[in-house]
């Protein structure tokens, strides 16, 4: 079976082609333009965009099933007309196109962030009501395709939704953003943390889940593949265990970051180097709910995320490895 896959080149795609791989699937990746992360890699890579409709259906036309994975991350309150065309249209531009020539089923990888994470103590699932317009724009967009995913699937349309939470974990030659913490904590280029933390889940969990809701899931449904919660400070710790250290940083209160950001600016100009953290950093850290679920996607596609401390482990392992660190 042919399984397409676009944002292959990316952390979540490249790991996802390894495990397509592994579990003897074929694999056709769609990539825009650095392939780093699927070198040697036995597959057919292709080039094009997803708002190049006409390369958009040569790929897809050569696939039995599509897993989306393609996305532009950009936070911002503000409108991005890339993160909205990336996300929003081309993702109308899969669906249609995998319609037009009779795909069998279509995987797209949403957010666990487009729902609204108040009440943060209370458990998030998938009933859980959509973010609104007033939320990070990124947020809104993965939104929008959300939505048009499953308006596929009523129209008859064969289509899965996944939603990962902060993803994390080995293969991240760009690296990552959070892949990027990883290496400054281990380099101790941090003095200190904030308080507030993510749900993080490993990215080969979510490889793994996402092919099982192709394989498995039912379509029209939304599968939440969360990890569990965890503070930047025990983040941080993990990370010094498995550099063979003992260490503790300070978690300084968000109030503190908020009176800092005057100073940071000022720093950030004088220096001619980006900010070490803005407003909108410090809002995502404060608006993270700490009890997503994914028992529904543990019940029905067997899912089953390891712990954050092997998760790390195998990071550092692997970012040694590559010399990132």
């Amino acid at each position: 079976m042919k399984i397409g896959i676009t944002g292959a080149a990316g952390h979540l795609g490249g790991t996802i082609c390894r495990s397509l791989i592994e579990k003897g699937y074929e694999v056709i990746a769609f990539v825009h333009n650095d392939i780093e992360a699927l070198k040697y890699l036995p597959i057919t890579i292709v080039r094009g965009d997803i708002l190049d409709r006409d390369s958009l259906k040569g790929f897809i036309s050569e696939c039995d099933a599509v897993i989306h994975a393609a996305g532009a991350i950009e936070l911002s309150y503000k409108f991005e007309q890339n993160t909205y065309d990336v996300n929003v249209i081309g993702t109308k531009n899969i669906l249609e196109i995998a319609k037009e020539v009779s795909i069998s089923k279509v995987v797209y990888i949403s957010s666990v962030h487009v729902f609204r994470q108040k009440p943060y103590d209370i458990s998030l699932d998938e009933s859980r009501p959509f973010v609104s317009d007033d939320s990070i724009f990124y947020d809104q967009t993965k939104r929008d395709a959300h939505v048009l995913a499953q308006e596929a699937a009523k129209n008859g349309q064969e289509v899965v939704v996944v939603c990962p939470s902060a993803i994390i974990g080995p293969n991240d030659y760009k690296p990552s953003k959070l892949g990027k913490a990883i290496i400054d904590i281990y380099e101790g280029k941090f003095p200190a943390l904030f308080k507030g933390g993510f749900d993080f889940v490993d990215v080969r969990d979510i490889a793994d889940g996402t092919i099982a809701a192709l394989e498995k899931g039912r379509s029209g449904e939304t599968y939440i593949l969360s990890g569990k919660y965890y503070s930047l400070k025990e983040l941080s710790s993990f990370v010094f265990e498995a550099k063979g250290v003992k260490k503790s940083l300070i978690a300084l209160p968000l109030t503190l970051a908020y009176a800092g950001l005057p100073f940071i600016k000022t720093l950030s100009f004088l220096s001619r180097k980006p900010p070490l953290y803005d407003r909108l950093y410090i809002d995502v850290l404060k608006d993270g709910n700490k009890v997503t679920s994914s028992t529904k996607a543990k019940e029905e596609l067997g899912y089953s995320p390891r712990s954050l401390k092997e998760t790390l482990h195998d990071t550092i392992h692997w970012l040694k490895s590559q010399q990132k660190i």
